[in-house]
C-alpha cells in the first residue's frame, strides 16, 4: 500500500512538473503571436502611420500607445518563460555550464522587447529605448541563437533544429545589416518587420518542437 501511495504521488509530480514545463513552453508562442497582431492593429487604427517607412516603436507613442507598449512587455516576460522551461526540458542535454549560457542568451531578445515597452520613443526616454533596447534584441538573438544551436546539433534527435538554429543566428546579422540601410532609402519599416519577425520566428519553431515531444523527449540523447 505504501509503495502505491508513493508510486502516484510521483506520477502526480511528474505530471505536475509536465504541465508547467508546457505552460513555459507556450509562451514561445503565445508572445510572438500576441506581438505581429497587437503592432498590426495598432498601425491599422493609425491614419497617417506608414508600417513601410516608419518604425514598429513609433506606435508606441502618441494615440493608443498602450496598444504596442502592453504587448512588448508581455512579449518580453513570455521569452523569459520559454527560456526557463527550455532549461526545464533541455538542460541536463544541453550541459553546464551551456544550460545557463544558452538560456541567459535567448532570454536578452525578451528583455529587450520589455525594455522598449518601458521606455519608449518619448523623448525623455528615446535614448535608452535606441541605445539599450536594440542591442539586446539583436545581439542576443545572435549569440543566443548561434550558440544553442551548435549545442543542439550535438543532440541527434535536435540536429534540424540545431541548424536551423545557426543559420538563424546568421540571417539575424544580415537583416540588421538591411535594416539599417534601408531606413534612408524610404521602406526601414518594412526591413525592421522582418527582421523583428525572423527572430520571433524561432522561438516559435523551437517552443514546437519542444512541445512535440516532451515530456518523452526528455529522454533522448541522453
Amino acid at each position: 500500500m505504501t509503495d502505491m501511495t508513493e508510486t502516484l504521488k510521483n506520477a502526480t509530480t511528474v505530471d505536475r512538473s509536465s504541465l508547467t514545463d508546457r505552460l513555459l513552453l507556450w509562451g514561445g508562442v503565445a508572445g510572438p503571436v500576441i506581438f505581429v497582431l497587437a503592432f498590426t492593429i495598432a498601425g491599422l487604427l493609425r491614419p497617417d502611420y506608414s508600417p513601410i517607412e516608419q518604425a514598429i516603436s513609433d506606435l508606441g507613442v502618441g494615440p493608443n500607445l498602450w496598444l504596442l507598449n502592453v504587448p512588448l512587455v508581455l512579449l518580453g516576460a513570455f521569452i523569459v518563460a520559454f527560456c526557463v522551461g527550455l532549461t526545464r526540458v533541455l538542460g541536463p542535454r544541453l550541459g553546464d555550464p551551456w544550460r545557463w549560457i544558452c538560456t541567459v542568451l535567448l532570454a536578452l531578445p525578451g528583455l529587450g522587447y520589455a525594455w522598449a515597452g518601458i521606455f519608449t520613443e518619448a523623448p525623455a526616454t528615446m535614448t535608452l529605448h535606441w541605445v539599450v533596447g536594440m542591442p539586446l534584441v539583436g545581439l542576443g538573438a545572435i549569440a543566443g541563437f548561434l550558440i544553442t544551436g551548435l549545442r543542439l546539433r550535438r543532440l541527434e534527435s535536435f540536429r534540424g533544429l540545431g541548424t536551423y538554429s545557426v543559420v538563424a543566428s546568421l540571417l539575424t546579422l544580415a537583416l540588421i545589416v538591411v535594416m539599417f540601410s534601408t531606413w534612408t532609402l524610404g521602406f526601414g519599416g518594412l526591413t525592421e518587420r522582418v527582421f523583428f519577425i525572423e527572430i520571433l520566428a524561432w522561438y516559435v519553431v523551437a517552443a514546437f518542437r519542444l512541445l512535440r515531444d516532451e515530456p518523452t523527449g526528455a529522454a533522448a540523447d541522453s
